[in-house]
């Protein structure tokens, strides 16, 4: 055998080796790579029989259950209807509405970025996504056939929910990853395609990491199946592979995620490595074959062989190959024969290689058929053990094994027996795309280092709420305890600091080693934590209590206090996800039995008005919620804006209650929504008057601030923005006149009767005033209007607000403005189904109403104060802006010239628009927002760009 250098192959082969440094996964019999790798070492077929009962509740009729050629069989995935939809930001109905697949690989995603310490909001590099997964079968079986969705087909929810195309692009913008995003389609061989694919990324410089993953789950999972003569799928309900008895293969359920890089960053950053990528190579078979179904020996001989040669790995050191082993007659000779062309053509392979194929024991898994048999090779490597080859017994006689270089293993060969230094995996899919992977052993790790002695170093500790925190303690605090061997506490600290997202609750100490470590999680569950370790002095304690106060510690800047920089990140427990239900399901067959949810009543459409259950269900449809309580609040149950227009129409269409938006905004528990929504069908013209002008958005003590609407005419914009705000100051927001009051004709009648409104609330100043962008030139006019009826306003709080200059003149016409439709409505992140809501409800109609306002306005005077203007730090969309004839001028120079005193910028990140979107951007807005607070308060010009 050639002794085989790793330098060796970077001379010959690949100029970049890839590195595994994270995986998970959720396989049939494993909700994890731990409980995966432990049922292959004990042989475990994770392929069962399903009873009567089973398939009965899977849709299978009495005749198909009794059928002789049904084969009751299958490898089901546990929890594949479970999704923790708060931790993502999904709403329930879209939770529900979502193909499985997508939430299992989304979930999957997370868990191999926190296995290999990659954070996803990882500062200096970029992280591409790679994915694949089968059709959606939940789309055909359930939401299709349900009594809520079957006329849905084609609307966005369900389109992108379920489609092949949105399963990468979701998980890179769920996650904040900025590298490429691919979703692959090659049948069984998409997931280690997209290892090839991803490879070559890496090696591009496209991305400096990626997560590539594949994901099959099919609805239902316990039906079993038609056995056909001469078909892919076995007679007995067993895979054979290489077996006398091999007769096909057995559907398979799950999902498998690895996370790569570059090996030399890995090493530097002090990644665990399972295994090495050293080459891949990706081909098709063409037409040389009997059929476009068959096999092609040619084109996997061939595919075998340019994986080698991109390696530069010598064939003689591969001492296992997981092949793709469907257990098939005829296609497991033909695989066989061609591996062993390949390796006998390049010298090798090793003398005691093993073969062996997953399928027998979870089953086909498909499109994640490929990186299933990836992560079993790297674990082969990694543990240095090949785990047994079940349901072998006697050797296929056509394959000839004899004349092979290969074995067949049925107990697990661990290192006292071998020393594996390389290894291949192989995935074929129908159509004839073949794909093939060559990895070594990872590089030995050198003798790890205590670090400095006498050293407290930082624990920190978060999660999305406190229930998620004090189960990631625990985890945390039961996994130190029962490791035999314990890590460095500066190895633990750096793997949290550098591994984790930070989230917003959190939880810190310091500590000297792993029993103090230990002692800490304890006083923190059993609630007897008091803060002396963040009391402690030096660059600690200042770590310490900067997280508590929810600033992050970027590992680079406190490496050399702590010693990071040998520092290696260890094995944890991953976040724990909360398991929520979340299935359609089918409508029963014609003449079923009516369930408790269909016997609802929603509504007829004659405009009677609408009782609070009819509501509350409505409501609970819309949401994908059971269960409403009085008290619960519309956003905790995933409501958003957008949501609200949609339930708007259903009111008005359904039932014929007409309601103004802005009441999700200011009644937002459900009992408080109920009363209004039954009030308005009981008395349609006179209950809106007892939601008033002002709506409240926050309490607190002091002087309100009355935040005026943007061109669309609702306040959800600040409701949003509040959440994330830490101000105590009291907020409000002035409500836009409904069409049936008449809506003012110029902008100086708008603002006056805003003045009105807000003069009803506070008789008298001083007056804060603020608004986003069309806000701002209203709240601009109240503010001189105010000043001429001789009342104090503070400094005043635009939010993006274009200065009048942008719009006086230029009026557009109704061509020009139905092109400008789209444009907006795209820039607010709207869906086609959406914009025709929007239409519908009035938006569209007001933004054109107040558009044309602005365009026939211009301040008369100066006001003699301030203004704080917080402005985007990125372009506004050119198109829209020249179609609306809006022009681009400098905001704060501007704005300036209208005002006695200075303007202020304080910058905050995204667009007119993204500034808004949920999660980072709207928080950093909201913390500027707070700035802008503080500024009010103060002289203008502390801080900041001044103009």
């Amino acid at each position: 055998m050639t002794e085989f250098a790793p330098e060796q192959s970077r001379r010959s082969g690949r100029g970049t080796p890839v590195a595994v440094v994270g995986m998970a996964g959720r396989f049939p019999g494993a909700d994890d790579i731990g409980q995966f790798w432990q049922n292959l070492l004990n042989g475990q077929e994770s392929v069962r029989e399903f009873t009567a009962d089973e398939m009965r509740a899977a849709g299978v009729p009495e005749a198909g259950i009794s059928d002789p050629n049904r084969v009751p069989a299958g490898a089901d995935m546990a929890g594949a209807d479970l999704f923790d939809e708060q931790f993502f930001g999904i709403t329930g109905r879209d939770a529900a509405l979502m193909d499985p697949q997508h939430r299992i690989l989304l979930t999957c995603a997370w868990e191999a970025l926190e296995d290999a310490g990659t954070r996803p909001d990882w500062s200096d590099g970029r992280i591409g996504v790679f994915a694949a997964t089968s059709l959606s079968t939940y789309l055909l079986s359930q939401v299709l056939r349900s009594a809520d969705h079957a006329d849905e087909a084609m609307n966005y929810p369900v389109l992108i929910g379920n489609d092949k195309d949105f399963l990468a692009t979701r998980v890179a913008y769920k996650l904040g990853l900025t590298g490429p995003g691919i979703s692959v389609a090659t049948a069984c061989s998409s997931s280690l395609t997209a290892v090839h694919l991803a490879c070559t990324a890496l090696e591009r410089g496209d991305c400096d990491a990626a997560l590539v993953g594949g994901v099959s789950i099919t609805v239902p999972q316990t039906s079993g199946y038609l056995y056909q003569e001469g078909g892919i799928l076995s007679q007995d309900g067993h895979c054979r592979v290489f077996d006398a008895a091999s007769g096909g293969t057995v559907k398979g359920n799950g999902c498998g995620v690895v996370v790569l890089k570059p090996l030399d960053r890995a090493l530097a950053e002090g990644d665990r490595v399972y295994a090495v990528l050293r080459g891949s190579a990706v081909n098709n078979d063409g037409s040389d074959k009997i059929g476009f179904t068959a096999p092609g020996p040619a084109g996997q001989q061939a595919v075998i062989e340019a994986a080698l040669r991109d390696s530069g790995v010598p064939a003689d050191s591969i001492g296992y190959v997981e092949a793709h082993g469907t257990g098939t007659a005829l296609g497991d000779p033909l695989e066989l024969r061609a591996l062993a062309a390949a390796h006998r053509a390049a010298g090798g392979p090793a003398p005691d290689c093993a073969v062996g194929s997953l399928k027998a024991n979870i089953g086909h898994l498909d499109a994640a058929a490929g990186v299933a048999g990836l992560i079993k090779t790297a674990l082969v490597l990694h543990h240095q053990t090949v785990p047994p080859q079940i349901n072998f017994t006697a050797p296929n006689p056509h394959i000839g094994l004899d004349a092979l270089p290969y074995q067949v293993r049925t107990t697990a060969e661990g290192p006292h027996q071998l020393r594996l230094r390389a290894a291949a995996v192989s995935s074929f899919g129908l159509g004839g795309t073949n794909a093939h992977c060559v990895l070594e052993a990872a590089p030995r790790p050198q003798v790890a280092e205590s670090g400095p002695t006498g050293v407290r170093y930082p624990v920190v500790l978060s999660g999305k709420d406190d229930r998620g925190l004090r189960a990631v303690a625990r985890r945390l605090r039961d996994h130190l305890a029962a490791e035999r061997h314990r890590p460095t506490v500066r190895d633990l600290a750096y793997t949290l600091l550098a591994g984790r997202q930070p989230m917003p609750v959190r939880h810190a100490f310091a500590a000297a080693d792993i029993d103090e470590v230990l002692e800490e999680l304890d006083a923190f569950l059993d609630e007897r934590a008091d803060g002396r370790a963040a009391a402690d002095s030096g660059v600690t304690g200042q770590a310490v209590r900067s997280w508590l106060a929810g600033r992050d510690l970027p590992a680079g800047e406190w490496a050399e206090a702590w010693d990071f920089r040998s520092a290696r990140k260890i094995a944890l427990p991953a976040y724990p996800f909360q398991r929520n239900r979340h299935w359609i399901e089918a409508a029963p067959p014609t003449g079923g039995a009516v369930t408790a949810d269909e016997s609802v009543d929603t509504g007829t459409g004659t405009g009677t008005g609408v009782t609070r259950e009819q509501f509350t269900a409505l409501l609970g449809k819309h949401l994908g919620v059971t269960g409403i309580a009085e008290d619960d609040d519309y956003y905790d149950l995933g409501g958003d804006s957008m949501l609200a227009v949609e339930i708007a129409t259903s009111l008005r269409d359904a039932f014929g209650v007409p309601i103004d938006l802005d009441v999700f905004a200011q009644l937002s528990t459900v009992g408080e929504l109920a009363d209004y929504v039954v009030s308005v069908g009981a008395a349609p013209g006179g209950a809106r008057d007892r939601i008033g002008r002002v709506v409240p958005i926050r309490q607190g003590e002091g002087r309100t601030l009355f935040l005026v609407h943007p061109a669309g005419g609702t306040n959800f914009v600040y409701f949003r923005m509040a959440v994330h705000s830490r101000s105590a100051e009291p907020l409000a927001a002035v409500s836009y006149p409904g069409e049936e009051d008449g809506r003012p004709g110029t902008l100086r009648e708008l603002a006056a009767l805003y003045v009105e409104q807000i003069r009803r609330e506070q008789p008298h100043g001083p007056y804060r005033l603020g608004g986003y962008s069309f806000g701002g030139n209203v709240l601009f006019e109240m503010a001189l209007q105010l000043r001429a009826a001789g009342e104090e306003v503070d400094t005043l709080l635009m939010l993006d607000s274009h200065p009048p200059e942008a719009y006086v003149g230029g009026h557009i016409g109704d061509d020009e403005f139905e092109r400008a439709v789209p444009l907006l409505l795209t820039s607010a992140a709207a869906d086609e189904e959406q914009m025709e809501l929007l239409r519908r409800e009035g938006f569209v109609a007001a933004w054109r109403h107040n558009h044309d306002l602005l365009k026939g306005h211009y301040p008369d005077r100066r006001f003699d104060g301030d203004i704080v203007l917080v402005v985007a730090e990125e372009d506004e969309d050119g198109a829209l802006l020249d179609t609306m004839r809006i022009r681009r001028l400098d905001k704060a120079s501007l704005w300036g010239g209208h005002v006695e005193g200075r303007v202020e910028v304080l910058k905050t990140p995204g667009d007119h628009f993204s500034m808004f979107e949920d999660g980072g951007r709207l928080e950093a807005l909201a913390a500027t927002f707070d700035r802008a607070l503080a500024r009010i308060a103060e002289p203008a010009g502390k801080d900041g760009d001044l103009g």
